[in-house]
């Protein structure tokens, strides 16, 4: 292949023609000298079965009457065919009858092994076997002996004119390739020799000419046409050199301006990669270090404090009842207020302080030195002073407190992690005493916050397993001495603790958002409760049912009871819904709007351990409450209080002068009950006359019809 990739495309056009021309003529040639010798053998088989034929015709009577003579005359004719080396007549069992040999042939005539009639083809003769019928029964054959060497000499003549054909064929192609390939490659000779010389001249001014409209005609052409057009770009390059070189001027002064206003875009980069870098440590909302940037001080803080042998301290705030205003009031306003606490707390740090957003409400405050633990404290107390004043956010008058957690390096902590976890510690602790103050971390505290941890874990799964109960606490009419109705009470049993009451695990489930659910729970079971009571005969019995915070802040609860009241066909004017005062002062306007819907079901509202939170009693004129309930805290020491005996005789008249019922819950003994009596209240609630007792214990009473006895008989 490399040797024809070198040779002239001359060379080249006369290989092809003489390659095209020698394939077609030796497929001829072949095709021809087949077509010839199957021709000879046609006509060979052909003539030998005419002859068979005739002598079978012939032969017929001769073998039916045993004639030999008469046979040995009918093939006797063979002898003036030239060709017919033996013949003979066989019967039908195959016993010679006649035969004929040709003078000078020394083959024997064979005995045909077949009744079937063929023609075989050897090297220089051919034989036939033919049968021989009478009235469709075999009676003999005949054999026949053709002499095929003329035939063979007849072909090889052939094939020898045949050969010279092809000869003078590829003689005359190799001419008439050589003149053929001389008008096609001539101009191409040309287009080349004219290539070259506008290579090595730079003339573009050459031209071929050429009066062919074949390819080359036109590829010429085209070579013209593209010089014509070199020779024009040429010109034009000339033109533009000009014009390029004046643009170059001005792109330069250019470059010299995207030069100015790269350094400038590179300032401004610079600035958005400190802004990036500001907003990957800082709180977007307020402004405040985040706690990436956080956990970084306070690695070095701790570093700067071993090598001092100082301590340092860290704050962990949260927001108490923070979800419930942004659930109520919406987030835009919730953003607002922690801005505000934002800024409050950077008022109340020390320059070298830290205030970071840890995200949601949760802040924490870094102290880097201080010189003794109660200087955490003191900062905690300013910051639980500035946060509990008013925050006006869109016309809302916003009462926010926070619980502080703090822990101390290197007493609570060495570590970064450790130090902060003794803190979030410390600040559930905080909660679970009140909220709204400061708590030191102690190591008691970790198994605290480890059986906190066990008890939201397995509240989750409480309902599911029908772990909760409701017990009934029966409210009296002392005049009477009997029940009036019952508040729902909710526990919890736990598998392994026990009963754990409501004060334990119900500000777990507020805090986690279980209390939604369960709350949903407490209204289902109570209702169904109350439908047994009445189905039971007793349709006057009240039914007190205690409503958290978060469930009241949160839309649907209308629905829920609607739904409940309806599923259970329970009478809404025999139902309570008991709120505390902090629902109250936390969100008034959410609360106020959803009381005075469940008020239109019929449901009356009561104010349950009043005078111990925040109300006011312009929040009593707003809020729609039928009845209030006089705190335990107050009745415990009644009447061996004064105090607290004017504050109980405080609450009555204001409750009397705005027409509302009263209950005393908590009542635990006689001297309790006559102090109320004297004071014209009737209805109580205590363990004097009844601990929380289970279903079954409430229908016995309503059912016993007997004026109840109290338990407690303390004079």
């Amino acid at each position: 292949m490399n040797i024809i990739r070198h040779i002239s495309i001359r060379r080249k056009i006369t290989l092809i023609i003489m390659l095209v021309s020698m394939v077609s003529l030796c497929l001829a040639l072949a095709a021809f000298i087949v077509a010839e010798r199957s021709s000879a053998h046609q006509f060979a088989a052909k003539n030998l079965k005419t002859m068979a034929e005739v002598i079978a015709a012939n032969s017929k009577a001769a073998i039916i009457f045993r004639d030999n003579i008469a046979a040995e005359e009918t093939i006797e004719f063979l002898h003036y065919q030239e060709h017919i080396l033996a013949a003979a007549i066989y019967d039908a069992e195959h016993e010679l009858f006649a035969a004929y040999t040709k003078p000078g042939v020394e083959a024997g005539v064979p005995t045909p092994h077949s009744d079937h009639d063929n023609v075989l083809f050897w090297d220089n003769y051919v034989e036939l076997v033919n049968s021989i019928s009478h009235e469709g029964q075999l009676i003999g054959h005949v054999y026949l002996r053709s002499d095929f060497r003329l035939i063979q000499d007849h072909l090889s003549w052939f094939a020898i004119i045949a050969l010279l054909v092809f000869f003078c064929s590829l003689l005359i192609s190799f001419l008439l390739s050589e003149r053929l390939q001389q008008i096609i490659t001539a101009p191409l000779l040309s287009l080349s020799e004219i290539a070259r010389k506008i290579t090595t001249e730079k003339n573009y001014a050459l031209r071929l000419q050429s009066d062919s409209r074949d390819e080359v005609g036109n590829l010429i052409s085209d070579f013209n046409e593209m010089l014509d057009q070199i020779q024009l770009r040429d010109n034009e390059l000339e033109l533009h050199r000009s014009s390029l070189e004046d643009l170059v001027t001005k792109r330069t002064s250019d470059l010299e301006l995207a030069n100015r206003e790269l350094e400038a875009a590179k300032l401004e980069a610079e600035e958005i990669a400190e802004r990036m870098e500001y907003h990957a440590h800082h709180d977007a909302l307020t402004g405040l270090p985040n706690r990436h940037l956080l956990i970084d001080r306070i690695s070095i803080a701790l570093s700067h404090a071993h090598r001092e042998n100082i301590l340092a301290g860290v704050l962990y705030l949260d927001l108490d009842r923070f979800k419930l205003i942004n659930d109520s009031l919406g987030h835009a306003i919730g953003d607002q207020l922690l801005r505000v606490v934002a800024q409050r707390l950077n008022g109340c740090i020390r320059e070298d302080d830290t205030v970071a957003r840890l995200g949601g409400d949760e802040f924490m405050v870094l102290l880097p030195s201080i010189e003794k633990t109660s200087d955490a404290g003191y900062i905690g107390k300013r910051i639980i002073d500035a946060l509990s004043e008013p925050v006006i956010c869109d016309g809302y008058e916003l009462n926010i407190t926070t619980s502080i957690g703090v822990s101390i390096y290197p007493y609570d902590g060495k570590e970064t992690d450790a130090l902060i976890k003794s803190a979030d510690v410390s600040m559930y602790r905080a909660k679970s005493l009140g909220r709204n103050r400061l708590v030191y971390y102690t190591a008691e505290m970790n198994e605290e916050s480890r059986k906190r941890l066990t008890l939201e874990t397995d509240l989750r799964k409480a309902l599911e397993k029908q772990e909760l109960a409701l017990l009934y606490q029966p409210i009296v009419d002392t005049r009477k001495n009997m029940v009036l109705g019952a508040e729902a009470l909710i526990l919890w049993n736990h598998p392994t603790m026990g009963v754990i009451p409501p004060a334990e695990f119900i500000p777990i489930a507020e805090d986690t958002g279980l209390i939604i659910p369960i709350g949903e729970w407490v209204i289902r079971t109570a209702f169904e409760r109350l439908r047994c009571w009445n189905d039971a005969g007793h349709l006057n019995m009240r039914l007190a049912v205690n409503l958290s915070p978060t469930q009241l802040s949160r839309p649907g609860l209308v629905s829920i009871v609607e739904h409940a009241i309806s599923e259970f066909q329970v009478n809404p004017y025999k139902l309570d819904f008991e709120i505390t005062e902090n629902v109250a002062t936390q969100n008034l306007e959410s609360a106020t709007v959803t009381l005075k819907n469940l008020k239109k079901l019929g449901i009356s509202i009561s104010l349950d351990d009043f005078g111990i939170g925040y109300s006011s009693l312009s929040h009593l004129h707003v809020l729609p409450i039928d009845t209030i309930k006089i705190g335990q805290s107050f009745v415990r020491n009644i009447p061996d209080s004064l105090g607290d005996m004017s504050v109980a005789q405080a609450i009555i008249a204001m409750a009397n002068s705005m027409d509302l019922s009263l209950i005393a819950e908590g009542v635990e003994n006689i001297k309790q009950m006559n102090f109320f009596r004297q004071q014209g209240i009737h209805v109580i609630q205590g363990h004097l006359f009844s601990e929380p007792v289970p279903e079954e214990e409430i229908l016995e009473m309503l059912e016993s019809r007997t004026t109840l006895t109290p338990l407690n008989v303390v004079k």
